[in-house]
C-alpha cells in the first residue's frame, strides 16, 4: 500500500458536483484510508508528518466528511489535527460501524477493509461532525479518563489499608493516597477550567448543577461525554446511554427487557446521580417509591428513575437551546 508523497496524490472527483467520503483505520503506527468514489486507498505513518501530508492533500478537494472510529485513543491526535484544519470529521463507536457491516454480511475485517467500511458508512449513514467544541471535549474526554484511573486507584490503595497490619506498610499507603489525592485535584481543577473556557459547556453544566442529584462530578461527564443532551428525543437517548430497554419476544416467547449497550461513563454517572435523587427529589422518589411498590426489583425501579431523570435533563437543556444563541455544537 502507497504511502502518501509528493508523486501520489489524492484524485479529484470525477464531477464537479461529486464530494469525497474518506474512511480512516487508525492504529499506533498507520493510517490507513480509503477514498470514496475514486476508490483511491492508500497509508500513512500515524505521526505529525504523516498526518500533516494527509491533511495538505485533503484541504484542497470537496471532502463532505472524513470518519474515524475510536482505537483506545490512538485516533485523538488525528482528530484534533482535522478540527484544527477545519476538515469535517465524524468521531464514531466502533460497534456501530461492525453493526453497519454486519448489515452487508461483511464479516471480513483487516486495517484496509475497514478503512474501506469507514468510507462508506461516511456516504450512508453520514454521523455528525466535530466542531470547534469538540476540540475542548476530546481534551475533557481524556482528562476525565484520568481522573477516573485515580479514583480507581485511590480505592485500591484504600482497600490495601484495611489489610495493612505494619506500620511502615500503612504509612506508606497513607502518603500514597494522599499524593493521589493531590493529582486528583489538579485533574478535577484543569476539567472545570476547560468547561469555564467554553460558553456553551459552561452555560449547559449550570443548568445541570440546578438539578438535585447532579453534582460538578456527574455535570463534567454530561457536557463533555454526552453532547446530543438537548438534541435527541428520549427514547434516542436513553438508546445511546445504554439505559432503553430491549424486548426479548419469539413468537408465544416473553422475555425480560434488558438494557445493553450505551456509553459506560455516562451511564455510571446518571446512576450515581440517580441514587442521590431518589433520596432527595420529591418526584423520583415518589416514583421509584410506586415501582418498588408494585413488586419491580429495585435495580429495574432505579433504571427507571435513570430514563426519568435523563429525560427531564434533556428537556431542560432543550430549552436552553432555543433560549439563547450558544456556539453551535456541530
Amino acid at each position: 500500500m502507497p504511502h502518501v508523497s509528493a508523486s501520489v496524490r489524492i484524485s479529484a472527483p470525477t464531477s464537479a458536483t461529486d464530494v469525497l467520503f474518506v474512511g480512516v483505520d487508525v492504529s499506533k503506527a498507520r493510517l490507513d484510508i480509503f477514498i470514496h468514489p475514486t476508490a483511491q486507498r492508500f497509508s500513512v505513518e500515524n505521526t505529525p508528518r504523516g498526518r500533516a501530508a494527509l491533511i495538505r492533500q485533503l484541504k484542497r478537494l470537496p471532502v463532505d466528511r472524513l470518519v474515524v472510529e475510536s482505537t483506545g485513543g490512538y485516533e485523538r491526535d488525528l482528530l484534533l489535527d482535522l478540527l484544527k484544519a477545519k476538515i469535517p470529521v465524524a468521531h464514531v463507536n466502533p460497534r456501530v460501524v461492525r453493526d453497519f457491516a454486519k448489515s452487508y454480511n461483511l464479516l471480513a475485517k483487516t486495517d484496509s477493509l475497514d478503512a474501506d467500511l469507514l468510507a462508506r458508512f461516511a456516504r450512508e449513514r453520514k454521523p455528525r461532525t466535530l466542531g470547534p467544541v469538540d476540540t475542548i471535549r476530546l481534551m475533557l474526554q481524556e482528562l476525565i479518563a484520568a481522573r477516573r484511573q485515580l479514583v480507581e486507584q485511590c480505592t485500591r490503595l484504600r482497600n490495601q489499608m484495611e489489610h495493612a497490619r505494619l506500620k511502615t506498610v500503612t504509612q506508606s499507603i497513607r502518603r500514597s493516597v494522599k499524593h493521589v489525592r493531590a493529582e486528583l485535584a489538579v485533574i478535577e481543577t484543569e476539567i472545570q477550567r476547560l468547561i469555564d473556557e467554553s460558553p456553551l459547556l459552561s452555560s449547559r453544566q449550570k443548568n445541570l448543577l440546578e438539578v438535585e442529584g447532579v453534582g460538578p462530578t456527574v455535570s463534567r461527564i454530561l457536557v463533555s461525554e454526552l453532547p446530543e443532551l438537548g438534541l435527541l428525543d428520549r427514547r434516542q437517548l436513553a438508546a445511546l446511554v445504554g439505559i432503553a430497554p430491549f424486548n426479548d419476544d419469539s413468537g408465544t416467547h416473553q422475555g425480560r427487557r434488558t438494557i445493553r449497550g450505551g456509553r459506560h461513563t455516562v451511564r455510571t454517572a446518571l446512576y450515581m446521580a440517580t441514587l442521590t435523587a431518589v433520596r432527595r427529589n420529591a418526584v423520583l422518589k415518589a416514583h421509584y417509591q410506586q415501582l418498588v411498590g408494585r413488586g419491580k426489583p429495585k435495580k429495574v425501579a432505579l433504571t427507571a428513575c435513570m430514563r426519568k431523570l435523563l429525560t427531564y435533563l434533556n428537556a431542560r437543556l432543550a430549552r436552553l437551546q432555543t433560549e439563547i444563541s450558544p456556539e453551535s455544537p456541530q
